[in-house]
């Protein structure tokens, strides 16, 4: 299919969908063609890895070798490493992070906020860290000061030091907990004690006069 037609990816996303139905998310993951199979250990692997095969082979479908990895420990995946510990951020892409010059301009900080976005679950109170940033790119608000100049460091830091998460377990209890500020609200959901994801918001105009208990 050729991908440079407008409509190409969701049809083809659609079409891995429908043909990934029943194990979607049971023991796969599909991005439009990156298929990722994950199992407890490796027997059971080697049955899902047939399962994936044998309907790519059915529906005419087809697997370039020197892109397939089988039986993997360890397995980058959309900007993400995922091993038996957990979720990391790429390491690459970190480093990108942290060698990023000032911006000097709203591409480049738009650039600078979408990568760092891309892996806002892994940190504490990304919303209130990166408001001053985000609110430059408001009509003509691209102007530095030193609090922007602070929060564009900051978010580099905290970028740099962010959490390994853990993986699910649908089968032990999930704690949720809430926090929240004059600045913005927090709430980190773990299990047994390891974050499995961050979520932060800064508070609109429309809410900052609320109480804690109504943020919250």
């Amino acid at each position: 299919m050729p991908f440079g037609l407008t409509n190409a990816p969701a049809t083809f996303q659609a079409l891995m969908n429908k043909l990934f139905e029943p194990y979607l998310r049971k023991f796969v993951l599909v991005f439009f063609d990156d298929i990722l199979i994950y199992n407890k250990d490796m027997r059971e692997h080697e049955g899902h890895v047939r399962i994936v095969l044998k309907v790519l082979r059915e529906n005419k479908l087809f697997a370039k070798r020197k892109k397939c990895f089988f039986g993997q420990r360890y397995v980058e995946y959309l900007g993400h490493i995922i091993t038996e510990q957990g979720v990391a951020t790429d390491p690459s892409k970190i480093e990108a992070m942290k060698n990023w010059a000032l911006p000097t301009n709203l591409k480049s900080l738009m650039d600078f906020l979408g990568l760092t976005g891309y892996y806002r679950r892994f940190i504490r109170d990304y919303g209130t860290i990166s408001k001053p940033l985000t609110n430059m790119l408001k009509k003509e608000g691209f102007s530095w000061s030193e609090e922007f100049r602070k929060a564009f460091e900051l978010l580099k830091k905290v970028m740099c030091k962010a959490h390994v998460l853990a993986l699910p377990n649908f089968n032990k209890a999930f704690y949720l907990e809430t926090d929240a500020s004059a600045r913005g609200t927090g709430v980190v959901l773990t299990q047994e004690g390891r974050p499995i994801a961050y979520l932060s918001k800064v508070i609109g105009p429309k809410n900052v006069d609320l109480s804690i208990y109504e943020k919250e």
